[in-house]
């Protein structure tokens, strides 16, 4: 039988979970950088396309764990993730502006359909509070922004609104890992 998977690829290559693995150990690796890559793991996920290939959740709660285990700082952690949930959100919300009349037809949202009524409904009834409730729900996430631009959400309510969700979104996946693992140490 010919080998599918190709020249050189491996079942750990092609498990997600093993490039969770990878990524925390190159975390582990480089401590330094463990807040930037927050950022964008939080940032990504934020973002529609991006949002489909990071488990932020896994791995925050993951690194809260590791550095509570460590008995390294907590708050830059939970920063980071707010900021770049945040920043992501934002871009979020300028790409719905920019396509408002034309999300439907926008992939991949056009193969989607269903899920973008629902995440339009959702926030026509919730209104500032979608914007909150979004960032603690996985598939609305990263749609609800964009339907608050293309809504032409007011900028600073947004902006209020996304802010607040954003911290309560890192200090959920963070704190409880990382209090957990500093209390078993």
């Amino acid at each position: 039988m010919p080998n599918l998977r190709g020249p050189g690829l491996t079942a750990a290559r092609c498990d997600p979970l093993g490039a969770v693995g990878d990524l925390l150990a190159f975390m582990r690796d480089n401590e330094v950088l463990i807040e930037i890559i927050l950022f964008f793991l939080a940032f990504a996920d934020s973002i529609v396309v991006a949002s489909a290939f990071v488990p932020p959740s896994v791995i925050f709660v993951a690194v809260g764990a590791l550095e509570g285990a460590a008995g390294g700082p907590l708050m830059p952690l939970v920063v980071a993730g707010a900021l770049g949930a945040f920043v992501g959100d934002l871009t979020s919300l300028a790409i719905g502006h920019c396509f408002r009349n034309d999300l439907r037809k926008v992939w991949p949202l056009r193969d989607h359909p269903r899920l973008l009524a629902r995440a339009r409904a959702f926030f026509w009834h919730w209104g500032i509070y979608a914007v909150i409730f979004s960032k603690l729900s996985g598939p609305f996430r990263p749609i609800v922004p964009l339907i608050a631009g293309a809504s032409r959400m007011s900028w600073p309510v947004f902006m209020a609104a996304s802010a607040l969700s954003s911290v309560i979104w890192s200090v959920l996946l963070l704190v409880p890992a990382y209090l957990g693992f500093q209390a078993m140490m």
